[in-house]
């Protein structure tokens, strides 16, 4: 398979949805090769890739690449979609995606170091309702499952201790 990919002159077939496939590129059913995955996500191939139209995104079935490269056990297959996600995909936007696996990446023992310290997992709160001149710069995480919406105004319900 990796063979095929690479021979490709360019590799943009691999990146169009297909309306065929479901609204699904080619990406989702090469997952089970890491060569080829890692062909595809090469920083050469980058200039193919349209910044409108991302490569790694949930399908009308509720999955992704990255889903069918958790059940095929691919692991560097899927530290290669981490990387690339978060290098060119490195937005809150994209968090959908891990929604419901990241378990199973840990589980798998996936590196997501990148992808904790990158923005897709973690989105800065800069509201005038928030201290953003508070004396300790140190980071905070606590969880939140309301609207994101309405974090503006959360900060005495997310951060008690801090707040009195």
């Amino acid at each position: 398979m990796s063979v095929i990919v690479a021979d490709q002159p360019t590799p943009l077939i691999f990146y169009k949805v297909f309306l065929e496939l479901e609204m699904k590129n080619l990406l989702t059913y090469v997952a089970f090769d890491r060569n080829s995955v890692k062909h595809l996500l090469s920083d050469d191939n980058q200039k193919y890739v349209d910044e409108q139209y991302p490569l790694f995104y949930k399908n009308r079935d509720g999955r992704s690449a990255i889903d069918s490269a958790i059940d095929l056990n691919q692991i560097q297959s899927l530290n290669l979609m981490i990387d690339y996600i978060t290098k060119y995909q490195n937005n809150p936007v994209y968090a959908h995606l891990f929604t419901f696996n990241l378990v199973d990446l840990l589980q798998k023992e996936v590196s997501c170091l990148a992808l904790f310290q990158s923005q897709v997992l973690s989105m800065p709160v800069v509201y005038f309702e928030w201290p953003s001149l508070n004396e300790d710069t140190s980071r905070c995480f606590s969880p939140y499952n309301g609207s994101m919406f309405k974090l503006r105004y959360e900060y005495p319900n997310v951060f008690p201790k801090l707040h009195r």
